[in-house]
């Protein structure tokens, strides 16, 4: 039996493209790592490497990821309106 495939829309919003492309202009990465049958999260901001404590099915860990990048991207916008 064919299992069934996850589709998030996540990744079709118009926010969260512009959220990534800002992102990776400003070199803020977000990648999956295997551990176990789970998956951690890496946050990779220039220099500083952010490992989460949280570990994500794989059903999960796509929704998480576009959900950091418009994470940093409404904070930086914020941050420019003061």
């Amino acid at each position: 039996m064919a299992k069934k495939k996850y589709k998030s829309d996540l990744n079709l919003h118009s926010e969260s493209l512009q959220a990534f492309g800002w992102c990776i202009r400003n070199g803020i990465r977000v990648y999956p790592t295997p551990e176990g049958e789970k998956y951690r999260l890496i946050v990779e901001n220039g220099l500083e490497r952010i490992k989460s404590p949280v570990t994500y099915e794989k059903t999960e860990w796509a929704d998480k990821i576009w959900e950091i990048y418009r994470h940093y991207y409404n904070e930086s916008k914020a941050d420019s309106i003061y």
